[in-house]
């Protein structure tokens, strides 16, 4: 689990282009989370808020569940999932933030 983490940090490093601000406590959430899936969002970036939908390059859409701003250009995000039985709960690392996104149902 700990090779996945510092896969996924070091995988999203390398595609930024630029230093990531982010240390190990923003990882004490993330335990049992698999990297499902390295992609861009489609567009702007104008952060989360709850029920916001996010278009990503790759044609899925993930949908907020909760509140941070930030902005950038088609940054590149990371989506982690970990399946809770009935479904997947869905995390999103964008720039420097671990966002929660509403769980995908199987």
């Amino acid at each position: 689990m700990r090779r996945v983490l510092i896969v996924a940090a070091a995988s999203l490093w390398l595609l930024s282009g630029h230093a990531i601000a982010l240390d190990a406590s923003d990882f004490s959430d993330l335990e049992g989370y698999t990297v499902a899936k390295i992609t861009k969002v489609d567009g702007d970036f104008e952060g989360c808020e709850y029920d916001k939908k996010i278009t990503l390059i790759n044609g899925w859409t993930l949908t907020c569940s909760t509140y941070h701003y930030s902005y950038s250009y088609s940054p590149q995000v990371a989506i982690l999932s970990r399946d809770i039985g009935s479904g997947y709960s869905i995390k999103a690392v964008i720039g420097d933030y671990v966002y929660e996104m509403q769980p995908i149902r199987k």
